[in-house]
């Protein structure tokens, strides 16, 4: 099709699908909170708010908005600041790719990473960006398919091959997309979305880890905030425009719409928004699932992140390699770590289960008061409990599980074969979608990288301890293994030393050698950690079907609870974020977490200085420095302040995935990027207020400065149109 004919049909479909949407989320009043979805921004009286440009210029279904310019980067955000795909993200976004990149001898981590051009730029191994093309409801399909399940454990089932069909078939008619569906509202509503894929992203600055991580994990999740957390990478695509591989041949991409780059800022009470990909919340769930995170998931995940953290630490600690190869695994825990105890307290300080058990009470006393109400929802309460009656009492077991198989490298490697080999065998239209001949190459890439990341004596280490836990927990014997294992009194230490000793898969090739065999040749292998694998995956069969039927229970009723609270409440509700585009906005406001304390909502250069002297997480740059005590703050300086602005708080709604999201001005202009929430707001992902919700940015002038002084990258501010002067 040509290039004006895809555009008209384009915004056709746009058209016809911001009202198929519109109709979904329609309801009486809006919410005080939100993540806003695409199709909810042309309701918000932003104008009213502080708004200066025309909604429209956000998010244009029949043309270019400022959401053009926005990028999922591997589970961040990301925005484009210049015609030549120069994208804006944090440092923490990227550290994963500088470390890959880095060495003992270029540690690009440590000291920082400046491509003086183009030329120089290098690949991110491993990073791709998404950017929104279009979104179609297909929630009709979706249910219609759930409908025919002969039982509800088959429902989740057929929710998931319907959606791959809708994928499939999307992705068939336009094999230079990636497609999506999303749940948007349990059991409700399925979004189709379509995403183009860069393939070949290159970094071009990150400023020294000193700056890009100052306050190390003692700030994190803390404000007063002093980091500079921030980086420059480059989408690149084949000559034609369509998305490749990495290639010198390959051209930068010009997006459809770029942020200008506003180098004033702002100032306390400025209106603000921001366009980005929130991960999961989960704000419209039973008080079940509340005192489920609050009793088993938070307590035991953050106990296990901080003693693989110390153990890491340690191993590093006399080997300059290993330190540089495990430094972005202890920061992806510790990120975790924190977050959860965060949220542990917010709990305990809001009382959130009570507090949502007290809402039930009052849903069931408004059924009782009307008949039709009574009729179709007077076992729903008693229906969600006995689902979450079974899921407590397979306590640690939902978390344990899932984190053995998953958070260690050997596990990784060895299920990693046995999906292959078991996906193969079946017919393209019944695997699952990332063993599809499309996707084949991302799977091929992330082996490649976890036998990168794999080190036998990290693997060892975490192996024993979950192995160890796995054992020592009752509710663990629901898998027979581990209650055999705890029977026999087998030793741990020497049983995991054989897994990893006498496997034959110790290489990529060794994996590639192997991945061809069946599923019946690998288990004649008679390896000891292929047979392990097999032995628990046989096991959890019957347990993954409970899940699947609970799953799908939960599908139902979930749908009937959300419709029972509107018309209690009579508004609408935001779904929970999903890794899918949405706003939100508020102004630079400061706030007082405890007693007698008010926090202002802009730090200072001098407030780094301040800390530095600290030393550890809080050193800093030499070059830093000298330019502080010189005062050389060139265009950057904040004349109220009388010094650079380096961080902003505000009260907008944000959630993991917003990190790198681009706070925009009342004139759409790009004035920070955002990367954190306050301690207190860790509990966002369960509720929002206006007292203790806020949002952690690095400030834009804190972000031209330092690429200008420290980095020496003039021409990027350049690229972007900020005057040097």
């Amino acid at each position: 099709m040509k290039k004006n004919q895809s555009y008209t049909m384009q915004k056709l479909i746009s058209s016809v699908l911001i009202l198929l949407i519109a109709f979904v989320f329609a309801g009486s009043t809006p919410p005080e909170e939100g993540m806003y979805p695409l199709s909810e921004i042309s309701k918000l009286d932003l104008k009213k708010a502080g708004l200066k440009i025309d909604i429209n210029q956000i998010y244009n279904p029949n043309g270019i908005g400022l959401i053009d310019a926005l990028v999922n980067i591997g589970g961040c955000t990301g925005s484009f600041v210049s015609d030549e795909g120069l994208i804006i993200t944090n440092h923490h976004c990227v550290f994963d790719y500088v470390s890959r990149a880095s060495s003992v001898e270029n540690n690009y981590l440590e000291n920082g990473f400046l491509a003086e051009d183009k030329s120089k730029e290098i690949p991110a191994v491993g990073l791709t960006c998404k950017i929104t093309e279009s979104y179609e409801d297909v929630s009709d399909i979706i249910l219609n398919a759930a409908n025919e399940a002969k039982d509800v454990s088959e429902r989740t089932k057929a929710i998931q091959k319907k959606s791959r069909e809708l994928i499939e078939e999307a992705e068939k008619k336009n094999p230079e997309i990636k497609a999506e569906v999303s749940e948007m509202f349990i059991g409700k509503t399925y979004i189709l979305f379509k995403y183009k894929i860069i393939k070949d992203v290159r970094l071009v600055y990150a400023p020294p880890r000193s700056i890009g991580e100052f306050g190390g994990e003692e700030d994190n999740w803390i404000w007063p905030r002093h980091t500079g957390d921030f980086s420059f990478i480059r989408a690149y695509v084949g000559k034609d425009g369509s998305p490749a591989e990495y290639s010198k041949e390959n051209v930068p991409f010009t997006p459809k719409k770029f942020l200008k780059v506003n180098p004033n800022g702002v100032e306390e009470n400025d209106f603000v928004f921001i366009l980005g990909y929130p991960g999961r919340t989960f704000r419209h769930q039973p008080s079940q699932f509340i005192e489920y995170q609050e009793k088993f998931l938070l307590p035991y995940t953050a106990e296990l992140y901080t003693w693989m953290m110390s153990e890491f630490e340690k191993l590093g600690s006399n080997d300059k390699a290993l330190e540089l190869k495990l430094s972005s695994r202890i920061k992806s825990l510790a990120n975790t770590q924190k977050n959860y105890l965060g949220k542990s307290k917010g709990l305990r300080r809001l009382s959130l289960v009570d507090k949502k058990k007290n809402e039930e009470l009052e849903l069931k006393k408004f059924i009782l008061a009307d008949k039709n109400l009574s009729s179709k929802y007077s076992t729903l309460f008693d229906d969600i409990a006995s689902v979450y009656n079974e899921i407590f009492e397979l306590g640690k077991f939902q978390i344990l599980y899932p984190q053995l198989m998953n958070n260690n490298m050997l596990m990784r490697i060895g299920n990693g074969l046995l999906d292959y080999s078991e996906e193969m065998q079946k017919p393209t239209s019944e695997r699952k979608t990332q063993f599809n001949e499309k996707n084949l190459p991302a799977f091929e890439s992330r082996m490649t990288m976890t036998f990168q990341d794999y080190n036998p004596v990290v693997e060892k280490l975490t192996l024993t301890r979950m192995l160890g836990d796995a054992v020592k927990y009752d509710e663990m014997s629901v898998l027979t293994y581990f209650a055999e294992l705890k029977s026999n009194g087998v030793n741990i230490d020497n049983f995991v030393d054989e897994l990893i000793n006498k496997t034959v898969l110790r290489t990529k090739e060794d994996f590639d050698k192997y991945k061809t065999m069946s599923p019946t040749e690998l288990e004649n292998l008679n390896d000891p950690l292929i047979s392990f694998l097999i032995e628990l995956r046989n096991g959890y069969k019957p347990i993954s079907k409970k899940n699947d039927e609970r799953t799908g229970k939960l599908n139902i009723l979930l749908a009937q609870y959300l419709d029972l609270k509107k018309e209690w409440q009579n508004k609408t509700f935001v779904p929970d974020a999903n890794s899918t585009l949405r706003l939100t906005y508020g102004n630079i406001r400061g706030y007082s977490p405890v007693d007698a304390t008010y926090y202002k909502p802009i730090t200072t250069l001098s407030g780094v200085i301040e800390k530095s002297y600290l030393g550890g997480d809080y050193a800093v740059p030499k070059k830093l420095r000298e330019l502080y005590d010189k005062k050389d703050f060139g265009r950057f300086k904040n004349k109220k302040l009388n010094d650079v602005p380096v961080s902003i708080l505000y009260n907008t709604d944000t959630s993991g995935g917003n990190s790198g999201s681009p706070i925009m001005n009342a004139n759409g202009e790009i004035i920070g990027v955002n990367f954190d929430r306050a301690f207190e707001a860790t509990i966002n992902d369960f509720a929002w207020s206006e007292d203790y919700s806020r949002s952690i940015g690095v400030d834009i002038r804190y972000v031209l400065w330092v690429t200008q002084k420290i980095g020496g990258a003039d021409y990027l501010l350049k690229e972007m149109g900020v005057s040097l002067d």
